[in-house]
């Protein structure tokens, strides 16, 4: 890490001032392994003389009084002072032990050797490598254990799993961490340009002090803090670039789908009229007066003609991000603040999101023994989103049918559709939202004896949302319900408060006994509200959604609210016992109390143990110098699940009117005050291990999550009153392997090339239902009562199956299919058959099978780091392999009979000259299974993503000295250049509804 910082905080020589005495001072600055360290600062103590090294760790001082004393530091070493009385003076730097290797957790400051168990670490500069806004698509590919599925839309965040999925029903994503407060949500206001770094917390022994909410792993991140060398810098970092579809979907043009429709109505009537004249019939069907085609459906086939709706809802993208930030401090406090702003077009039209934060970091010294500080960033962030059909049915709009603007529904055939809502006029129905944001981490820190600190950690979190929506009178959406025009308005806040408190102390007995106890307790209080509102019948589109009391239809007006409270009270203790810098051992033990479980089990108790054995400090191993570290870790903990709604261990009712009369509605939930918390016991084992002074590196992991008690649904007897319960019922087991390699290969002065490769897995399994059952079936559909492919849970299967039919090909001419019943189907020749998998001769769900997993069974990431002199080339890939996705873009597109898209693998359809195929024939009408009823359907996910490649150039040191600059770099980096999948759909983790962008960015950075 400090190699990477090294670089970026490269500063070139800058002007010195001139004193009484015109001594000069040359020399060099390495660090402990006798290697260069650009960009150290070197100060003349008390005047404002100043300089920094160059590229190779050289430096030069003029005017430098005889005797003076000069301070060399760099981020992340131990500053070093020397008298200015010879002419070179030369100076190796020391990791600092405090600075880089320090992790604010729980309130208190932790050494990250000190954590015991499983945790990756990735730098800010790592993070910065993939140009853009959020921090969670930027971690993608860079720890392992740690699977992110992007999004697409501008500015929402996507998912992130830590060491896959435990819980069934509640929780997935994990807690972050940011200088001391905890938060679960709203990732997307998250700076990437403040984070100093960030650490991975993946096992029970990491994450045991945060036991009531580490079930799904915590990531914290620590912000960056101003240096106290007295030396103010000023950074302007800022990249702007373009972006266009990654992928698209083959759609058939006008007249591949003239013919597609010919050939199923054909198909139709032939099916209805055996013996009949098929070639009469579609010389009917495609000529004036056809029952098949509209009239303008000929001129556009018979023209060659071919329209592209999607033309005129999306755009080319266009991004852009401009960070600021001031640095420094002195012998009694450091200072850091920033500011942010970015802008996001989207593909699509009116999709687009902004961002402004400003953040501040202070620390300062009240006494020598008393330290106050905090970190506090206040964000706004601006969203539009394109209305929800739009995209939909641009992509899926007849090609034969001309484009225009003023139609409100569009057609197939001569029968406007009103599902098909015109996307052109859908541009004009508003859909914004925007998001005020204060967090603020604020502590005291009193250390009156060495090796004691007590400390007190009081943060905040306050957020404030309002979406409003408006639907124009005049289009689809209000005509087809109509609304005469509707105002939607949506306000939420929230206030979290966290209150933590440690007594920490360490010391060091007899040289080799290094002992520190930490204890504490914590608080924190969540309360929300939000207020929502519909109005409709407006007599003006003019004022929008900005004057409700326009409305007219007052009997057709919605209105909600909904408040919550819930709060957290925690105590814990931690003890972390080191002999010989060799052998260590941690405990922890945390017992929490929810306000979200009943009277009976409110609190919970979660422990932690683990050790670890550094091998490669043993006398043994003395003689094998190129051996740093060979760490054997082993650890096993429990901790809790509580990501359910407040209250729900109730029986809720809400009010009502109806017939001008108020009554209590209940919410279908029966109470349970039995409910309790989810556990999870994991069990980790660890080995970390460093060569050839740590240039290579590695770690590997295996773990084993057993989750108990785990929060599901159920559903009540009909007798009951009720629909549902939650209710504490099941259990999982959850295992893996995480590796990750890292490798300096190259390193000299003027040449380095850094490597890095992780990958990760990770099964789990149902272990147990509640009672007897051994599948709990996810119901839906037309009838509501058909069993989903997606959401059903099986006993001994994974928590994320696909559930299908089996294809069994398709059926041929001469074909016996008598031996089967298809029920309600029908199976002729080029038609889908389904295998009957019992042997029992009828086809029905017994049938259905899990084909297999929407999870990976690996995924990870590597990338390779290239510097020479002063130009650099970085590649950042992300894989995932074996995971399975059904795409309902693509299961639609298949489908078609004509009067809808169609995919262009519909080409290679059965035909009687065609049979050699997997593809069904084209059929206009139901009563056939469809591809997406089978395993057919069920796409492999597989990927290889290049997430970024970057070329740099840092001027050399002269030629930024010469336009008065301390460093300056430019880049050029293409973002998704690639994606190497056999998915069908638009993208095998951002789905379809929203086309994953690839785009080309320019960007600079600049250090004053």
């Amino acid at each position: 890490m400090r190699i990477a910082i090294r670089y970026l905080c490269f500063l070139v020589v800058m002007l010195s001032a001139g004193t009484l005495y015109s001594q000069t001072i040359t020399g060099k600055v390495t660090d402990n392994e006798n290697l260069p360290l650009p960009g150290a600062t070197i100060l003349v103590k008390g005047t404002k003389i100043s300089t920094a090294t160059d590229i190779d760790g050289s430096y030069k001082l003029t005017n430098v009084k005889s005797g003076s004393t000069l301070e060399f530091s760099f981020i992340g070493f131990d500053s070093k002072t020397a008298v200015a009385n010879k002419s070179e003076i030369n100076i190796s730097l020391t990791p600092s032990t405090q600075e880089l290797n320090e992790v604010v957790i729980v309130g208190a400051t932790i050494k990250k050797g000190d954590l015991t168990g499983a945790v990756s670490s990735v730098s800010g500069d790592k993070l910065r490598e993939v140009p853009t806004p959020n921090v969670v698509q930027a971690l993608q590919g860079r720890a392992s254990g740690v699977y992110v599925q992007q999004s697409a839309v501008p500015g929402q965040t996507g998912t992130i799993r830590i060491r896959g999925n435990n819980s069934l029903n509640f929780g997935g994503n994990p807690i972050f961490v940011i200088d001391g407060l905890v938060t679960d949500s709203n990732f997307e206001n998250i700076n990437p340009d403040d984070i100093a770094s960030m650490e991975v917390l993946k096992d029970a022994s990491a994450t045991a002090l945060y036991g009531s909410r580490a079930a799904n792993g915590v990531i914290v991140i620590t912000t960056k803090k101003g240096s106290r060398s007295g030396e103010a810098k000023i950074q302007y970092d800022t990249w702007t670039g373009v972006s266009e579809f990654a992928r698209t979907i083959p759609l058939m043009n006008g007249q591949q789908l003239f013919d597609l429709r010919v050939d199923a109505y054909a198909n139709r009537y032939m099916d209805e009229n055996p013996g009949a004249d098929r070639a009469a019939y579609i010389n009917q069907i495609k000529s004036d007066g056809s029952t098949v085609f509209a009239p303008y459906e000929l001129e556009s086939y018979r023209t060659g003609k071919s329209y592209n709706w999607l033309d005129q809802v999306m755009r080319s993208g266009f991004q852009t991000n401009h960070n600021l930030s001031f640095s420094g401090g002195g012998e009694k406090g450091t200072y850091f603040v920033s500011f942010n702003y970015v802008d996001q077009k989207g593909l699509l039209k009116n999709s687009d999101f902004k961002r402004y934060n400003g953040k501040i970091n202070l620390t300062q010294d009240l006494k020598s023994w008393l330290q106050f500080g905090t970190n506090t960033t206040f964000s706004r962030s601006e969203s539009n989103y394109q209305e929800g059909s739009a995209f939909g049915v641009a992509l899926g709009a007849n090609p034969l049918l001309p484009i225009d603007p003023k139609a409100t529904y569009l057609r197939y055939g001569e029968v406007y559709d009103q599902n098909l809502y015109n996307p052109i006029i859908s541009l004009d129905i508003i859909n914004s939202s925007a998001r005020n944001r204060l967090t603020s981490s604020n502590f005291l820190s009193a250390k009156p004896v060495k090796g004691l600190d007590i400390r007190t950690n009081l943060s905040v979190d306050i957020a404030d949302q309002a979406n409003f929506d408006y639907v124009p009178s005049y289009t689809g959406q209000s005509l087809r319900n109509s609304m005469d025009g509707e105002a939607h308005h949506y306000r939420y806040s929230q206030l979290n408060y966290q209150w933590d408190n440690t007594v920490s102390y360490s010391k060091v007995f007899a040289e080799k006994h290094d002992v520190s106890v930490m204890g504490g307790f914590s608080v924190m209080s969540n309360s929300g509200n939000s207020t929502e509102v519909r109005a409709r019948g407006f007599v003006s589109d003019d004022l929008t959604y900005m004057a409700l009391s326009g409305a007219y239809q007052k009997d057709n007006t919605q209105l909600s609210s909904n408040f919550t409270d819930y709060s957290n009270q925690s105590y814990f203790a931690r003890l972390n016992y080191t002999f010989d810098g060799k052998y260590n051992i941690t405990g922890t033990i945390r017992r929490d109390g929810s306000s979200k479980f009943g009277p009976n089990n409110k609190w919970g108790t979660f422990p932690s143990i683990a050790g670890s054995w550094d091998i490669a400090k043993e006398n043994f191993l003395s003689g094998f110098e190129k051996l740093n570290q060979l760490k054997f870790r082993v650890g096993y903990g429990m901790v809790g699940n509580q990501n359910v709604d407040p209250y729900r261990y109730f029986a809720l009712y809400n009010a009502q009117v109806s017939n001008n009369s108020g009554t209590y509605v209940s919410d279908n939930y029966i109470d349970n005050f039995d409910l309790r918390w989810e556990k999870q016991k994991q069990f980790n084992i660890g080995l970390d291990a460093g060569f050839f002074q740590n240039r290579l590196t590695a770690s590997a992991n295996y773990f084993h999550i057993n989750n108990d008690d785990l929060l599901m649904l159920r559903n009540m007897p009909v007798s009951s009153g009720y629909k549902y319960k939650l209710d504490n019922i099941g259990s999982t087991t959850n295992e893996g392997i995480e590796l990750e390699l890292s490798g300096d290969i190259i390193k000299n002065k003027d040449f380095k090339w850094n490597v890095s490769a992780n990958i990760s897995s990770a099964k789990n399994k149902v272990t147990k239902l509640y009672g007897d059952a051994t599948e709990i079936y996810k119901l839906g559909g037309y009838s509501n009562n058909e069993i989903q492919r997606t959401g059903n849970f099986f006993l001994g299967k994974s928590v994320n199956t696909v559930y299908v039919f089996q294809y069994d090909g398709i059926a041929q001419q001469g074909e016996d299919l008598s031996g089967v019943n298809y029920g309600s189907r029908t199976v002729q020749p080029g038609d889908i058959k389904i295998k009957d998998r019992n042997g029992d001769g009828v086809i029905n769900d017994s049938d259905r099978y899990v084909v297999g997993d929407l999870n990976p069974d690996y995924y990870g990431g590597f990338s390779t780091d290239l510097n020479y002199k002063g130009f650099g080339l970085n590649a950042v890939f992300a894989y995932s392999i074996g995971g399975k996705r059904p795409s309902s873009t693509y299961e639609s597109y298949m489908n078609s009979g004509g009067m809808s898209a169609a995919h262009t693998d519909l080409l290679d359809r059965w035909t009687p000259t065609n049979t050699d195929t997997d593809v069904p024939r084209a059929y206009y009408g139901g009563g056939r299974y469809t591809l997406g009823e089978t395993d057919k359907a069920i796409q492999d996910a597989s990927f290889l993503r290049l997430n970024a490649l970057t070329l740099s150039y840092t001027l050399q040191s002269k030629v930024a000295e010469s336009v008065f600059l301390k460093n300056a770099r430019f880049y050029l980096t293409g973002s998704n250049l690639f994606i190497i999948t056999k998915y069908k759909g638009y993208d095998p983790e951002g789905g379809d509804s929203y086309p994953i962008s690839r785009a080309i960015v320019m960007g600079l950075n600049v250090t004053l």
